[in-house]
């Protein structure tokens, strides 16, 4: 295996583990480490799960845990957060799985039936769970030196477009930045033209004309100023995206944690998760009415477009089972969707009953349903 490694990359790491060394050598003061999301600050997975999220830790860690969080890509770009965290460039990082397929075939996999979601709440944990505790998701995690420390799911995808888009004539070889390979799927099957560039690229995309429209969560208008770029938002539900990881961790720091020190870790997760559901509902529709005052026209799809997503999304599944045995080379893809969506019906039931408005309550939950079950001293020791 090679890495192409950059000259500040190879400082970094070198540096970070003298550091260790010299923190481990001394046997006092706090746990320092580095995280990284590549997000922009405002995005909740950004504000809540990691900004918010480091001040919580180091209260609750009474000062023994302190993260440094560098958010944007002033460490690693987007693509990068895989094999960063791996390699030791950060501790903890966020990852959206589909920027690297080859080396995430079951994370890939799940990812194609996101589309046929709309309940973040539910994703969020059914994922989290099942990343968690099945063991072959594990083994993928392990493969590439990972702790999974927890997964999210977003809030429903749009459109935002340069022009009006609002019946499948108006979409027709549009060029259209799409989260992922189901969404740019979706995208050729109406008759547009998907590009592949990360989200911190949307902006620019549409200001040059490279883009006509940029598939995203409505937090993003705000997050990424594209009611500057983009007047016109078509309210199509694309599903939602869940891919990757809110929290993988690098294994051998997680290995040089006391057994106290990776529970109290885990707690902070359990609120943190709680905290970035609810802010996303939040934004959803704080950053809406925002929109209508930076003249942002929000359209409703016309039959023929939104009948279109419905019937793409029936045979979402099917497409993932075939896109499983024939691009990545599984073995049993449909047993994998299986336990997601058993998963899926889990967490819909767990969730009846439930204030998702209430923080403490949900943190609760995620914590007696999750993470108290799992055993930190033997969990993604291998």
């Amino acid at each position: 295996m090679s890495f192409n490694l950059s000259v500040k990359t190879v400082m970094i790491i070198l540096l970070t583990t003298l550091f260790s060394t010299i923190g481990n050598f001394a046997g006092a003061g706090p746990k320092k480490f580095r995280v990284s999301n590549w997000l922009p600050d405002s995005v909740p997975l950004v504000k809540y799960a990691y900004i918010e999220w480091a001040e919580e830790l180091e209260v609750r860690s009474k000062g023994d845990l302190k993260a440094e969080v560098f958010t944007g890509s002033v460490l690693l770009p987007p693509a990068a957060h895989l094999s960063g965290i791996r390699d030791g460039v950060v501790d903890i990082g966020y990852h959206a799985g589909t920027y690297t397929p080859a080396d995430l075939p079951l994370d890939n996999v799940l990812a194609q039936v996101a589309i046929s979601y709309s309940d973040n709440y539910v994703a969020m944990l059914a994922v989290t769970d099942l990343n968690m505790n099945e063991p072959d998701l594990q083994q993928q995690w392990d493969r590439h030196n990972i702790v999974f420390g927890g997964g999210y799911a977003t809030i429903p995808f749009r459109l935002f477009c340069k022009t009006p888009v609002i019946s499948l004539a108006d979409i027709k070889g549009k060029k259209m930045r799409m989260t992922g390979s189901v969404h740019s799927d979706w995208a050729k099957h109406v008759g547009a033209v998907p590009v592949n560039v990360p989200s911190s690229e949307m902006y620019s995309g549409l200001e040059k004309g490279q883009l006509d429209c940029a598939s995203n969560t409505i937090a993003q208008l705000k997050a990424s100023s594209l009611w500057d770029v983009s007047k016109h938002t078509s309210m199509v539900e694309l599903g939602i995206y869940y891919a990757g990881y809110l929290y993988g961790i690098n294994k051998d720091f997680w290995k040089s944690l006391s057994l106290q020190q990776r529970r109290t870790l885990f707690d902070s997760f359990s609120l943190s998760i709680a905290r970035t559901m609810i802010g996303y509902s939040k934004a959803e529709d704080t950053v809406m009415t925002e929109a209508v005052t930076k003249g942002v026209i929000l359209h409703e799809p016309a039959s023929d477009l939104a009948g279109a997503i419905s019937e793409y999304k029936a045979v979402a599944r099917e497409a993932a089972i075939k896109i499983g045995k024939e691009r990545f080379r599984l073995d049993d893809p449909e047993n994998l969707i299986s336990r997601f969506e058993a998963s899926v019906k889990k967490w819909e039931k767990l969730l009846k009953g439930i204030d998702r408005s209430d923080e403490i309550a949900l943190s609760a939950l995620i914590k007696a349903e999750i993470y108290d079950k799992i055993d930190v001293k033997t969990y993604g020791i291998h």
